[in-house]
């Protein structure tokens, strides 16, 4: 039966004691407050389990095979066509570790805004962690397309749109060194684009970038609305802090490359830590990252 409340202080208060009641409680709020929240996992494909802490993989495999089907005579053979592989490849897992502290000072005096602040801090450095793990992979990657845009996009002159339009066309006809023509393509299609939260603001008060929203689309003006459109150039658009300032990334997500997870991420129930007079539980998460189609990726700069 529910209960009268009256004014603001009434109701059920959560108290570090129903946290610490049952040893899932804390662990289950962690995992709950960083599910789909990791950049690195929206964009790259599952790349199954790294059990023994590496992953081989081939870097820019072409799509196609090495000679065009034959067309085969009655009772002929069927011919092999030969394929080919890319460069051979071997990435290591990196484990990253934090743990949640809750003393028996906590405890005894109900202090609850300790906990819930780590909570919230475990959980934004772990997403930070990951989410720069996966742009410093990008950034040391030899192999991946760079642009760099002709003007600044806070400039009079810039041009965003064609700048964007020059990166997703460097995706889409990126090639292979090969002796055929119509496999050296790789067939990619570029989906989503990367920027930070200083790109976001240049784009929501560019009047050259809002221009085409004239006439019965007014009302879509980012400069009227203060929002970004789901999509630019057909392109999700993700704001992440981790994108290095004057960098946008265009790529096609799940085909560029891959996270494989030695430990996926989780957190332990709570135990007890008798020297500290704590209760803790640790979060942790071990995972390999590897680029194996970095064509599949322009890195826009100077913007």
């Amino acid at each position: 039966m529910p209960t009268p409340a009256y004014s603001s202080l009434d109701g059920p208060r959560v108290t570090v004691d129903a946290l610490l009641k049952d040893p899932l409680t804390i662990p289950a709020l962690i995992l709950s407050m960083t599910e789909n929240e990791f950049i690195v996992d929206a964009v790259l494909r599952g790349g199954g389990l790294a059990t023994s802490g590496a992953v081989r993989y081939s870097e820019s495999t072409p799509l196609y095979a090495d000679d065009t089907p034959e067309i085969r005579a009655e009772f002929a053979e069927v011919p092999v066509v030969p394929t080919s592989i890319g460069i051979p490849r071997v990435v290591f897992t990196h484990e990253r570790a934090m743990a949640i502290m809750v003393s028996d000072e906590m405890r005894r005096r109900q202090i609850i805004d300790p906990v819930t602040r780590q909570l919230t801090q475990v959980q934004n450095t772990m997403l930070y962690s990951w989410n720069a793990a996966f742009f410093s992979a990008v950034t040391a990657n030899t192999g991946i397309q760079t642009l760099a845009v002709s003007n600044p996009w806070a400039s009079s002159n810039a041009t965003i749109r064609g700048d964007i339009a020059n990166g997703v066309y460097l995706i889409e006809n990126a090639q292979i060194t090969s002796s055929l023509g119509f496999n050296s393509f790789l067939g990619f299609e570029a989906d989503t684009m990367i920027i930070n939260h200083g790109t976001k603001n240049t784009l929501l008060q560019s009047s050259s970038f809002a221009a085409p929203y004239i006439g019965d689309i007014a009302s879509e003006n980012l400069q009227y609305t203060g929002v970004l459109p789901n999509k630019i150039f057909n392109l999700d658009v993700m704001v992440s802090r981790q994108i290095p300032a004057g960098n946008a990334l265009i790529m096609q997500r799940n085909r560029c490359g891959f996270i494989a997870d030695e430990l996926p991420l989780q957190a332990s129930p709570l135990y007890r830590d008798e020297s500290r007079k704590t209760q803790r539980s640790d979060v942790q998460r071990s995972s390999a990252i590897g680029l194996d189609q970095p064509l599949a990726l322009c890195l826009l700069s100077g913007i």
